[in-house]
């Protein structure tokens, strides 16, 4: 299969004193998870550390600072043109760090956003019942190497 596209992004896991997980929700006209929750980030600027932007897209999406790393995980996901939004075949890269520290407010207002509309904290039992993308079991795996 020839790559039409990559993608690579950053995430931020972000576990609570009560070990709940910090998600973020999308909307993405024509992203086939476009509604679905998912860890805060997104693709890397050009330029750009994967943990700077781990950084910014914690900032942006949910309106807290943290400190952030160890690098916890990495996955990957093939995309046919089907369920593609480009409608093309690519590729799609997910780097996962760590958060620490978190400071500020939890973001009520995304107004300002292109594509994050929600932002909460969620404990396990209450994600089995949430639509949301693979990525978000991805670090649900990686919890413990969070700790």
């Amino acid at each position: 299969m020839d790559i039409a596209w990559q993608r690579v992004g950053a995430y931020a896991l972000c576990i609570g004193d009560d070990d709940r997980l910090l998600l973020t929700r999308f909307e993405q006209a024509g992203n086939p998870d476009s509604g679905s929750w998912t860890l805060p980030g997104g693709g890397m600027e050009w330029g750009e550390q994967a943990n700077e932007t781990a950084l910014r897209e914690l900032r942006e999406e949910t309106g807290f600072k943290s400190s952030i790393g160890p690098l916890l995980g990495v996955t990957s996901t093939w995309l046919d043109a089907a369920i593609s939004r480009r409608g093309l075949p690519g590729h799609s890269l997910q780097i996962v760090f760590a958060a620490h520290d978190l400071r500020g407010v939890l973001k009520q207002d995304f107004s300002d956003d292109d594509s994050t509309v929600d932002a909460g904290w969620f404990a396990l039992d209450d994600m089995r019942g949430l639509r949301r993308v693979p990525l978000v079991d991805f670090g649900v795996a990686l919890r413990a190497s969070a700790a």
